[in-house]
Formats: C-alpha cells, structure tokens, sequence
C-alpha cells in the first residue's frame, strides 16, 4: 500500500528516521527461493512505500543475523551486484503484468536499473534513469531509501491506481535470494506478472517536463606507421526530451555523438555466420522496449545497430540526427523513430524510420505491428512489416510468434518472409519447449539482424529440474535437446540430438557436463580462415562439454570450461577463462581467455582472444576503467580506458582514451566529452 507524503517530508540519506516512515505499517514476510525454496527469509525485510506530487519513495529495513557478514565492492552504476547484499523492486506502473522499471542498490548506496519489457524476454540494463538512492548500515543490518521522479516512471492518468510490484533481497553469506511476492525456480524477478499489487498510490496529473542535454567534444587522434599523421577535432550537439503527461515522449538528438559508449568484446567466429553484437548507445537504448521484436542474436526487423553503420562496409558513418517518439496509454502502445545520417568520406546520407505499435489483451497476452523503412543510395528503398503475438494461455504455458515481410516497395533483393511459432511450458520442476522458425532464402531487412537466411529450423527440448531436500545438491538438471534445420526449400542442412546433466550446489558452484550428437550439410564452401576452405559435403561428428564455474559471491570466482570433439572432417579443441578478483575496496580485476585449437584436413590453426580489464570506483559518482584485448590472429591490441565523472544529476564528464595497434600502424584516440543535464 502506498501513502501520501508532504513534498519535503523524506531527505534521502538511508537512514529512515523521518516520521513520515515509521507512520504507516511496512509490507514483509519475503519468502526464499534459494537455498530453501518457500520457506521465510532469515533476517527480516520491511519496506514501506510513499509518494508526493514528485516523487515515488521507496524504504527499507533490513536486518541480518549475521550483520558483520553484511557485503558490499561495487559502487559504479549498472553493476552487477554479484557479491553485494542488495535490494530492488520491479515496478509495473501501466500494470499491464508486461512492462516496467527495474531499480537496485546495495549498502554503498550504488545505483542498478533497467527497462523491462514482454514479461522479462528483453531486459535492457543499460538504461540509465534519473533517481537518488542512500543506503546506512545499521546495527541490526541495512538500510536504503530510493526516491524516483514520477516523469521517470510511465503511468495511466486516474485516481486511485494500480501498479504492479515486486521486491527482490539477495544476502550473499547466506546463499539467500528471497522475494516478497513468492517465486519459484523456473521464475525471473523480471517476470512481472508474478510480483503483487501497489494500491492506495493517486499521483497529480505532472506536467509536462522539458529535458535538454547539450555536449561538447574534443578529440585528438594520433597515427604512427602507414598513413601517419594527426588529427584535432571539436564537436558539439546534444539531445531534447519532452515528456508529455507523463505516458508519452518525445526524444529529438542533433550531431548524435558516442564517444563515451563502451568497446565491444572481441570474438572468435568459427561459423558461417556474423557475429552479434549487442546495442550499447544511450539514445537508442532510452525507451527500447517499445520496438523490441523477433528473436534477439537471431532475427530482428529493426535493429537499432544498422543506424550509423555502413550497410556494406559495417564502418562507422556519422548520425546527423532524428527524433523518437513512444507512449502507451489504455492498453495500446506505440513508438516512432526516425534518424538520418550525414555524407562522409564517401558515404551518402540514409534515412531510417521505425513505427511499432502493441496492444495488451487481458493479462499477459499482446498483439503488435512493427514497419521499418530504410531509404539510401546503396539499399535504394527497403521496407519491412511484421506482426507478432504473445498469449499466456495459462499460468505454466506460453504461446508466442511473428510473422514478417521484408524487401518491399523495390528493394534490390526482392520480397521475402519470416515466420515463427512456440509453445512453452514451465514449471518449478518441468520445462518444455517446441518452436519452429523459418527465413526464405533473401530474407534481409534493411534495418534487422538475421544471423543465418534461406531456414527451416524445429527446435524443442525437456528440461527436468528436481530439487533434493537435503545434500550439497541444491538442484540438478537432465535436459534432451533436439534441432533440425533444413533451407527453405525442405533440403537437409543440420540436426542436433543434445543431452545435458547440471548441478547447482548449495555453497554456490555450478557443474555442467554436455554431450551433443551433430550431423550437417554443407551447401556452399566455407572459408573458415583465410588460408582454409572447408568444401560442401556432409559432416557427422560429436562433440562433449564440460564447464565449472564457482560461487561468484566469494572475492576470487571463476568460470571454465572445454569442449572437445569433431569438427568438419577434423577436430576441435576449445577452452574458455574468466577469473574475477576483488582485489580491495571497490577496485576488482578481470581475466578472461578463449582458445580454439582447430584442426582440419585443409589445415590447422588456433584463434584466441585474451581481455583483461580493471575497474575502481572512487565514488558512486566517479569511476576508471580500463580494458585491454588482444585476437592473436589479427594480431591486434586493443585499450579502452574510461573516467566517468557525473558532477550533477545526469551531467557527466567522460574522459576516454582508445589506443589500438594492428599492424603495421598503432592509432591512439583520446577523446574528452561534457555533457550538461537542465531541466524545465
């Protein structure tokens, strides 16, 4: 139940003294689901929840029987938490059981959020919304007090509300996860549908809120070897947000700039196929949700990565700007996008527009639309329509899938369809999953990702979960999994008969072991490597795993694994590192190595990627890191290291510094960006 507060009642320092707290009685009774699934929580969580005319507040009381043991390294933003106590709630303000905010903390009182959207299928953590967080150690435990806009959260207008709710309490030393709302195994804290109900909020009809973030950059690029020489560049641009009554939004971004966005990770492909590489821009990661559609890594009509980039090439080319459009409201959901990039370097300018529109039907079922038109001198004009469906028919069982069309209106490569369809059953013991997929043969939208056209796959698979009463065994895992693929004309391509045994300990650690029976048509040659080409034919081998990782709670953790088996005629040998240290404080350091010792009748030859990175936070404000890869084929060394300094509330200074060397020249960028947040 949510209670009205006075505007200034709550000061958010983490101490919950106010009296505006202790007034009202708190929501408790969590219950665990690990390590003792259904039974209360050791120690006790209180929370209570208040509002005023600007503002959701959120506090916790927690208490620990052990408060010494109470754990706390990470104060950088978007952390993973993983050996922290922490706190947060899922909050579903439309409560349409689909959609919603994700906020967290942990007793530095650092912030974690997120966008979640279709019932936890896409989960974007790389959103960053404005909200104040403080968290106090006390005698008995800890303590946190959240305080978010209401113009950051998306609500119906009305009196009298309901939202959707759920909060999560992870206490590391105790191997203890336990939920308010109770959960079971097979379940996600982003599942919304499965949290409770926030009643009694009735929040003032807000104004509309006018955001502007300008920036200013300079950069200094260096190069030695071929082509050497230098470069100074000053840029400036920045983004509008308007948010009009509360539920709908408009972005408008000029000279977009992403110079402060994260490298990508270095990978080895040992596939036909590209590659897929996460979206890792503000701009397009700002109300994502709204034009989530397909298969994620395997299908998506509109992939926000295709903006800025070459559709040839895939080299970067500037974006002069667009505007974005979302809301939802009774029901119905819509977003609009439109961006254009600028000429450079031989590059002519490409339109890009993307309308998606849903509309919720009961609870836990939808049905949308999405449209994608790219417009440019290489594509000429593509466009892509598609529909797509979710029902949750029963609480255990979920219907799902889509149907789209792209290549219209004259695109170079004609029309073709897309089409998928699944059923799944879930439960704290039994998982089953049957799904079918298809993609013609010129299946390409201009603005999507598909990792692999001209495809006719079944897949489906039984996951048995028991969960012994006593032991070391908290739960094991028996999977069958079978895939066949054939091209969209019926011919054989690939068949998989998989069979998996896992064990998740109560102490923490994980042990899987996998073997995998695979048979495959080759169509077309294959040139794995440069130097080495696999021909067409059919290939029979099998291939068996095993992989180990550790509690990640503990200040050393790590996860390994190798794989062995056939390979195309030959053999393959793979073997993947990640260490995880906590050095002191809130500096940790990572190592991670993949190697792949590749042996064929064509020839040999082994791929390996190495990163190292470290990570201090300063302060829950300011933070270093720095990232270092090297690919042992390409013989390319990589740095990414980053200062982040956010001086005010979403203001920030970035200073990044991107030396690369491959040769036969090294490049160094350094780039300093400004960033200044004012709100009306």
């Amino acid at each position: 139940m949510a209670h009205p507060v006075e505007r200034g009642a709550i000061t958010v320092d983490g101490r919950l003294d106010e009296p505006a707290w202790r007034q009202y009685p708190p929501v408790s009774g969590f219950v665990q689901l690990t390590p003792k699934t259904g039974e209360p929580e050791e120690g006790k969580t209180d929370v209570w929840i208040l509002y005023d005319d600007q503002y959701l507040y959120v506090g916790a009381a927690m208490t620990d029987p052990e408060p010494a043991q109470i754990q706390a390294d990470e104060r950088r933003r978007d952390s993973t938490f993983s050996r922290s106590d922490t706190f947060g709630f899922v909050v579903d303000p439309f409560h349409d059981h689909q959609n919603g905010f994700f906020f967290e903390t942990n007793p530095f009182g650092a912030k974690s959020d997120g966008l979640v959207s279709q019932e936890g299928a896409f989960v974007n953590m790389d959103w960053d919304g404005l909200w104040d967080v403080a968290a106090e150690r006390t005698l008995e435990g800890w303590s946190a007090e959240f305080r978010i806009p209401l113009e950051t959260l998306r609500y119906q207008k009305g009196e009298k509300q309901v939202w959707g709710i759920q909060f999560r309490r992870q206490v590391p030393h105790l191997k203890q996860i336990s939920f308010w709302n109770p959960m079971t195994t097979e379940q996600t804290f982003f599942m919304i549908s499965k949290g409770g109900h926030l009643e009694g909020i009735n929040p003032s009809a807000s104004e509309s809120k006018l955001f502007i973030k300008p920036y200013v950059k300079g950069s200094y690029q260096v190069v030695q070897g071929d082509s050497a020489g230098s470069a100074f560049g000053l840029d400036g641009g920045g983004d509008v947000r308007y948010a009009m009554k509360s539920n709908s939004t408009l972005d408008l971004t000029w000279r977009t700039d992403f110079a402060e966005t994260e490298s990508d990770l270095f990978q080895i492909n040992l596939t036909r196929f590209p590659l897929y590489y996460p979206e890792k821009r503000e701009f397009f990661l700002e109300s994502s949700g709204f034009f989530d559609f397909g298969i994620s890594g395997r299908i998506q009509p509109f992939f926000s990565r295709t903006i800025g980039l070459n559709s040839s090439s895939f080299l970067p080319v500037p974006i002069l700007g667009g505007l974005k459009f979302t809301g939802k409201g009774d029901g119905y959901g819509v977003g609009a996008l439109s961006m254009a990039t600028r000429s450079d370097s031989g590059n002519e300018g490409e339109q890009f527009s993307v309308v998606r529109f849903s509309r919720d039907i009961g609870v836990r079922s939808r049905a949308g639309f999405l449209f994608t038109d790219r417009n440019g001198v290489d594509l000429n004009k593509d466009e892509t329509a598609g529909g797509d469906f979710f029902a949750g028919v029963h609480p255990d069982v979920d219907l799902q899938g889509f149907f789209i069309k792209s290549g219209m209106n004259g695109a170079a490569s004609g029309t073709a369809n897309a089409g998928f369809a699944e059923i799944y059953w879930h439960d704290p013991v039994w998982r089953i999953r049957l799904n079918h997929l298809h993609i013609d043969q010129n299946f390409n939208p201009g603005t999507g990702f598909v990792r692999q056209a001209d495809l006719d796959e079944t897949y489906g698979y039984i996951d048995y979960h028991p969960q012994p009463k006593s032991g070391a065994v908290r739960e094991y895992g028996f999977k069958s999994e079978v895939t066949y693929q054939g091209d969209s004309g019926g011919d054989f391509l690939y068949r998989s008969s998989y069979w998996r045994g896992q064990a998740n300990f109560v102490n923490g650690d994980f042990l899987l072991t996998s073997i995998d029976f695979q048979r495959e048509y080759l169509p077309v040659y294959f040139a794995i490597r440069p130097a080495i080409t696999i021909p067409p034919g059919e290939y029979v081998y099998t291939q068996w795993n095993i992989i180990y990782s550790s509690d990640p709670t503990r200040s050393f953790s790590a996860t390994a694994s190798y794989l062995g088996g056939g390979f195309y005629g030959g053999e393959k040998e793979s073997a993947v590192l990640n260490l995880t240290w906590g050095v002191i404080g809130t500096l940790k350091a990572g190592l991670a190595a993949e190697v792949d010792w590749v042996y064929l009748p064509w020839g040999d030859f082994v791929a390996e990627v190495v990163s190292q990175d470290l990570r201090w936070d300063l302060t829950n404000q300011m933070s270093l890191a720095m990232l270092t890869q090297w690919d042992r084929e390409s013989q390319e060394l990589s740095g990414n290291f980053r200062f982040i300094w956010e001086y005010r509330e979403g203001s920030k200074f970035y200073l990044v510094i991107n030396p690369t060397r491959a040769d036969p020249q090294t490049t160094t960028v350094i780039v300093a960006k400004l960033t200044y947040l004012l709100k009306k």
